[in-house]
């Protein structure tokens, strides 16, 4: 039996309803996730300003799709910028953080995050000068830091190497000293200063079972990496 061109149109109508209709609902579903998404990347940027006092702060959460990632509780993959931060009474730039298997639910958390961050030479000489007692000034010479300031009236330099320790933080070992211009053993340093100085570790300032991976000394201060594991918002 042949068809009628009136029941081929009404087939043909049909099948292009049914697109339609397939059309709309995948569009809603898009649209939705990407609106949901959006809210929360906004939420999470908020959380991170208040906890950290971090400026230009922007959040991406990655993975598609985001409701299914929400329904069950984790974000795979969650990224953090910030331009600057405060991260326990230290101040950094260009703070970045991956963040994998966040958890939306409390206690909320992460199961790995990887972040760096460069400390200014500003906060670490403010460091120095809170571990010392000394008013020391701190500038960078290649890939070594140069603490300098005055014992007794006199001038005093100290050339420090740093590295990444992993849970101890980071080394800070003295290269050389100078007091007056000449070349003198570190050891030789009134008050303790060069035992004061390496203590320099950083760990006051890391969240409990932090790792430090990288320590690089940059034109603007110490380049550092850390990664953590099971980390609860709690213990930022």
């Amino acid at each position: 039996m042949q068809t009628t061109p009136v029941r081929r149109r009404r087939r043909i109508g049909c099948v292009v309803g049914l697109v339609l209709a397939l059309a709309l609902l995948v569009g809603g579903t898009l649209l939705a996730d990407r609106v949901t998404r959006g809210v929360a990347e906004d939420v999470a940027a908020d959380a991170v300003r208040q906890k950290t006092s971090a400026t230009d702060v922007h959040v991406t959460v990655e993975g598609f799709p985001f409701l299914t990632q929400l329904a069950r509780g984790a974000l795979d993959d969650v990224r953090v910028r910030a331009a600057t931060a405060t991260l326990r009474g230290l101040d950094v730039t260009d703070l970045r953080i991956t963040a994998t298997g966040v958890a939306v639910r409390e206690p909320r958390g992460a199961e790995h995050v990887r972040a760096t961050a460069t400390v200014p030479t500003a906060a670490l000489a403010e460091l120095l000068r809170e571990r010392t007692g000394w008013d020391l000034a701190l500038r960078v010479d290649g890939d070594r830091l140069v603490a300098e300031g005055e014992a007794a009236g006199v001038p005093a330099a100290v050339t420090l190497t740093l590295a990444a320790a992993g849970a101890d933080g980071v080394t800070a070992a003295i290269e050389s000293a100078t007091l007056g211009g000449l070349t003198i053993d570190a050891g030789v340093l009134p008050d303790g200063l060069a035992s004061r100085i390496t203590e320099l570790r950083l760990t006051d300032q890391l969240p409990a079972g932090a790792r430090v991976t990288a320590a690089t000394v940059q034109a603007d201060g110490v380049h550092l990496a850390v990664e953590l594991d099971d980390l609860t918002l709690d213990e930022l």
